[in-house]
């Protein structure tokens, strides 16, 4: 019977853990001399991009972040991507918290389409421009090893890589994470630079929640409606309404980072273009995502 090593899943966290043996003894990580590059893009942003690295994984799932921290493959694996996509000028944040991971969850119920998809909810949180998610399995002598990303205000797919890796004689479990993981990050970075350069000309990306409260008659919810998709999108580079009903909108809003500098100051506009008309109340605001009742 194969031997199977599996990936277990936590939000923030993932776990390579042996069903036939106990995991392998702690080493030091060399970066591997022989593992195959790609030509990489020498393509630029304009502002460093914000990523957040997870595990593949839904709402359904049991997220903890102790995992990472109790072995030491599981460390390996976060650690390569973590490092490469500093080293390419990108911020990487995670999650270090079980307070950062109930805000996550809390969030959920709020955005609407998105109720299982916990690194979609984590981006907006901790204010991520891209996520990163990644899953994968050890058979035998090779593992392989899938990765995704996406637009954390969108969860638009920018782009995926799968890699298979044997093992070469004698060599460890751990560096064998290592070089796959290695190979895969590079060459799904290498996909994606091109496509998020140009996206984040257009501007920085917030997702907008918008929900009419209180006792409204239909005229007045048109007004308001009105106001938004008119005043409230000449202020920024672009606006795209995802949905729109009487009393809820989704919108995606680009702006321009020396007009906006964050979250708060598209929140104002939305306060002054209603002002005497209707109250802007903030629900929630993080960095990528804001929540606001109109009363």
């Amino acid at each position: 019977m194969n031997k199977v090593l599996c990936f277990v899943l936590g939000l923030g966290a993932i776990a390579l853990m042996s069903c036939a043996s106990n995991p392998p003894a702690k080493e030091e990580i060399e970066v591997p001399a022989d593992v195959e590059t790609v030509e990489i893009t020498k393509v630029t942003f304009k502002t460093a991009p914000t990523v957040l690295v997870a595990p593949a994984l839904t709402g359904k799932m049991n997220p903890n972040i102790d995992v990472v921290r109790q072995n030491p493959l599981a460390k390996t694996a976060m650690e390569v991507i973590n490092a490469y996509l500093t080293s390419r000028d990108y911020n990487v944040v995670g999650l270090e918290s079980q307070a950062q991971l109930d805000e996550v969850v809390s969030l959920q119920s709020t955005i609407a389409g998105n109720d299982d998809d916990l690194a979609y909810a984590a981006g907006l949180t901790v204010g991520a421009d891209i996520n990163i998610t990644y899953s994968g399995s050890i058979q035998d002598n090779d593992i392989v090893i899938d990765l995704n990303a996406s637009e954390a205000s969108t969860a638009q797919l920018l782009g995926s890589e799968s890699v298979r890796m044997s093992s070469s004689e004698g060599e460890s479990q751990r560096v064998l994470v290592q070089k796959a993981m290695e190979k895969a990050i590079e060459a799904l970075e290498n996909k994606i630079r091109a496509k998020l350069a140009a996206q984040m000309e257009i501007g920085v990306p917030y997702k907008v929640v918008v929900h009419l409260v209180g006792q409204f008659t239909d005229d007045q919810a048109e007004e308001i409606s009105s106001i938004v998709s008119m005043k409230v999108r000449k202020n920024f580079s672009k606006m795209v309404v995802n949905s729109m009903s009487r009393n809820t909108y989704d919108l995606m809003i680009y702006a321009d980072p020396d007009k906006h500098e964050d979250a708060q100051m598209v929140y104002g506009e939305f306060s002054e273009a209603l002002n005497g008309i209707a109250k802007v109340r903030k629900q929630n605001i993080t960095k990528k995502l804001i929540i606001l009742e109109i009363q």
